[in-house]
This record gives C-alpha cells, sequence and structure tokens, in this order.
C-alpha cells in the first residue's frame, strides 16, 4: 500500500467518526480531482455540522481525537463576525 493511499484510508476512518458526530465530512479535492494535500502532507475533511448546539463539546471531541489535526471551530476568539447572505450583510458583535 501507497502512502497515498494509508492517508486517504486514515481520513477516511476519520469521516466516519465525524460523522457519528453529526456532520457529512467530505474529503476536499484540488482541481485536477485528486485529494488536496496541504503543505505540511495533511488532507482537509470539509464538514458540514449545520446549527451546532454545543459546540465547546464539539470543539473537545475533535481535539481529543489523535487522528485529527486541527479544526475551525475558533470558539472564543472571533469579537465581530461579518455574515453575508441572500438578504445582504450583517455586522454581529460578541457582547462582553
Amino acid at each position: 500500500m501507497n502512502e497515498r493511499s494509508l492517508l486517504e484510508q486514515k481520513a477516511a476512518l476519520e469521516a466516519a467518526y465525524i460523522e457519528r458526530l453529526g456532520a457529512r465530512a467530505n474529503l476536499r479535492k484540488a482541481g485536477d480531482g485528486k485529494v488536496y494535500e496541504t503543505d505540511q502532507g495533511n488532507v482537509i475533511l470539509d464538514c458540514r455540522f449545520g446549527p451546532i448546539k454545543e459546540p465547546e463539546k464539539l470543539d473537545l471531541d475533535l481535539c481529543k481525537r489523535a487522528g485529527i489535526v486541527e479544526h475551525g471551530l475558533f470558539l472564543g476568539l472571533a469579537s465581530d463576525v461579518i455574515v453575508a447572505g441572500k438578504d445582504g450583510i450583517r455586522h454581529l458583535k460578541r457582547e462582553r
């Protein structure tokens, strides 16, 4: 088994774990249809959770998993968020 196949198999295991947490997980593909690989040789799973009821718990569940390098929840880091949608742009500020 080559290194590439092994990496994709490991990603499939992590995708199954993430799906048990309630998401749809897809392996990111490059423009040429091949699996996208970061400059450090990792692959990326694009995950759709929908509304997350317990983001702190999800953060913990993802962080404790050895095969997951990082996630994009960024809890507690932003004080402002700009959201664009079909109804326009909203600027949300966190109350302190």
